[in-house]
């Protein structure tokens, strides 16, 4: 174990800073890939000589390969990737920035393909495993997430391609699911008013904001085990079970649609139009 490297994307804060404290604590080496360089080199150097940093954008091919290249060089093997970075935004479809639903496309969806191409050649020699951080939004189906739904969407989807097309190499690939956590991201999200109603009417379990721990712990024992899915809290297991009870039933958002989309005008005309519209940026701001 103590010869074991992993990578971690979007490390800076959140849940990729944590997962990056608990491999370390678990005897890996690592990696952490992100932006706000001064806090991801001050989060590795609290991790000690086994830890190291780059600061890099998961949409920026060279950036990351090069990476990649660097840890491979130092630390002679890759054993294990967690691709974490990435972003949202809240506004409607009819009413979201062009360049805002392609940033979270290019980050969520963009960046876990750019991770898997940097990371391939070193983990098909130590016949590693990749973990792409997906969400409940691959199945549920909230208005105002309609670019990060998709995004992680169609990470749960390459992900699972990409499993199928390694397992005769022995690389193992799995995906990580989680609802509502207390990130930066989400608590920037409440600073939306119509995020804020959104959330909270939504059914049962599904409004309920948990523990960035669980996460962290989740991601580190599908690590260790090289889980095919990795989910917390537990209810989420019904919930991708069941996802047309989830993403196929709109009825109950009859009622509320009216005043999301009065809130969704007002933050527009308040941030000065769809161009200025809010774009939650953990990988720059928050992560």
């Amino acid at each position: 174990m103590a010869d074991k490297v992993a990578v971690v994307t979007g490390a800076a804060r959140g849940i990729g800073a944590g997962v990056a404290s608990g491999l370390a604590a678990n005897g890996y080496r690592v990696a952490l890939i992100g932006l706000e360089g001064d806090l991801l080199r001050s989060n590795a150097r609290a991790l000690g000589d086994r830890a190291m940093a780059f600061e890099a954008d998961v949409t920026d091919r060279i950036a990351l390969t090069s990476a990649f290249e660097s840890i491979r060089e130092r630390w002679g093997r890759i054993d294990a990737v967690v691709s974490n970075a990435g972003i949202s935004n809240y506004d409607l479809l009819r009413t979201m920035s062009p360049d805002h639903f392609e940033r979270v496309i290019n980050v969520n969806l963009g960046g876990t393909f750019n991770t898997i191409q940097a990371s391939f050649p070193a983990l098909k020699e130590s016949k590693g495993y990749f973990l792409g951080v997906a969400s409940i939004a691959a199945a549920a189906a909230p208005p105002g997430m309609a670019a990060y739904g998709a995004s992680k969407s169609a990470t749960e989807s390459i992900c699972d391609t990409f499993r199928a097309e390694v397992v005769h190499l022995g690389i193992a690939v799995g995906v990580a699911y989680f609802g509502w956590l207390d990130t930066d991201l989400v608590k920037t999200g409440e600073g939306h008013a119509a995020f804020q109603f959104m959330r909270k009417h939504l059914p049962g379990p599904l409004r309920a904001i948990a523990s960035v721990d669980i996460a962290v712990k989740a991601i580190v024992d599908g690590v260790e085990r090289r889980r095919h899915r990795v989910m917390a809290p537990g209810w989420l297991r019904f919930a991708l079970a069941s996802r047309w009870l989830i993403s196929g039933r709109t009825g109950r958002y009859r009622e509320l649609m009216p005043e999301i989309e009065r809130l969704c005008a007002e933050e527009l005309k308040k941030r000065g139009g769809r161009e200025k519209a809010m774009l939650t940026d953990p990988m720059r701001r928050l992560s």
